[in-house]
């Protein structure tokens, strides 16, 4: 007996992924108990007035009142209505053209096995020309080939009663109850600043090369609300070790005031870190200080020098007189942190440092704000 083994992983990678199960619409349990309520509503409402309209219209009119595309059209106006495929023109202008090229096929190719087929792909055709595609339209385009004699009979008035007097009740009750529920069939909110442009979202379009069941306007809305969560939820988790960046320079407690102001003009840096022979930080040198020292030592004057001397002060001389103490940010504490230290004292940057008190490199706000945006700012 011959025993046939199926190799999953010798299968095409196409195959595999037909049989993988698609992401669901994004619907919660209440949003599925509406949409499928109002399609309900929307169907019946459509019928009963359908058949009342046609029944004093037309008493002896034989044919359905309400023809089986309008649930597929109950499909896309009641569970996603802000698609471009669910909106009024689409969906009326729709499902006519496609009656009135089905009628058209059905007269002009009496065999139904190439008059139906044919009917199918001049609708999606003319749907494409007249931007009206509405998916049951193919549906609607067969029906006036393969609905008989009672539909055949009816000729181009198919177009009119019953596709049309359906599709224009369906679209009008599924207006009106979406209204009533909080469905949107067109979000008129506009996207947030964001870093993607209108023509950025045509290349991504253009480069995906397929049509997506959804508005240019509402994915740029889509881009930009998920890169505010991207922004926030980053902002949550960034710590303060990810932002930091090596230091220019480093001073010694034991150097000279003048030496440091030459590296402090050197780097062009308001503030440098001063750290002990082994690399653990003991404070920090703003340019500041050094300016307000000059300052009083000019404004206190000759008299004030001696007086000074005769009371055994002197004036700081070296890095480790002048520095300040108590400003660093644990590598494991959040980037904001950082932020909230700098404006406090007012520098750029602030020290960041390891567990064993050691440097690590300097951050500010800017720093923050680059690995938060992903986009490299100017120093």
């Amino acid at each position: 007996m011959t025993v046939f083994v199926l190799n999953v992983g010798a299968m095409p990678s196409f195959l595999l992924s037909i049989l993988r199960r698609p992401h669901p619409v994004a619907l919660t349990p209440i949003g599925q108990a509406r949409a499928a309520f109002g399609a309900l509503f929307g169907l019946a409402l459509s019928g009963v007035l359908s058949q009342l309209v046609l029944t004093w219209t037309a008493p002896g009119f034989h044919a359905a009142w309400l023809v089986a595309p309008m649930a597929a059209s109950a499909v896309l106006l009641f569970c996603v209505p802000a698609s471009p495929l669910a909106q009024p023109w689409p969906a009326i202008g729709g499902n006519l053209v496609s009656a009135l090229v089905g009628v058209a096929c059905a007269q002009w190719l009496p065999d139904p096995m190439f008059a139906a087929p044919l009917a199918g792909g001049l609708a999606i055709a003319v749907m494409f020309l007249l931007r009206c595609l509405h998916p049951p339209g193919g549906a609607v385009a067969m029906t006036a080939v393969l609905g008989g004699p009672e539909v055949h009979a009816l000729g181009l008035g198919f177009v009119l009663a019953p596709v049309g007097l359906n599709t224009v009740l369906l679209v009008l009750a599924a207006l009106l109850y979406n209204r009533v529920t909080g469905a949107h069939h067109v979000h008129k909110s506009a996207p947030a600043p964001s870093a993607v442009a209108a023509e950025d979202i045509d290349a991504a379009l253009e480069h995906f090369g397929e049509a997506l069941d959804v508005s240019r306007a509402d994915l740029a809305v889509i881009v930009s609300d998920a890169g505010q969560h991207a922004f926030e939820r980053r902002a949550r988790t960034l710590l303060a070790g990810e932002v930091a960046v090596p230091p220019l320079a480093r001073l010694r407690p034991e150097m000279p005031l003048a030496a440091a102001r030459a590296v402090l003009l050197k780097h062009g840096l308001p503030s440098l870190a001063v750290v002990d022979g082994e690399g653990r930080l003991l404070g920090v040198l703003t340019l500041k200080s050094l300016l307000r020292a000059v300052a009083d030592a000019e404004a206190r004057g000759f008299k004030a020098r001696a007086l000074g001397a005769l009371s055994g002060k002197k004036e700081a001389a070296l890095v480790a007189e002048l520095m300040i103490t108590g400003i660093a940010v644990q590598t494991t504490q959040p980037a904001s942190a950082v932020a909230a230290l700098a404006g406090r004292h007012g520098l750029a940057r602030v020290p960041v440092v390891d567990g064993a008190g050691k440097l690590v490199g300097m951050a500010g706000p800017v720093e923050v704000l680059d690995a938060l945006h992903g986009v490299e700012l100017a120093a």
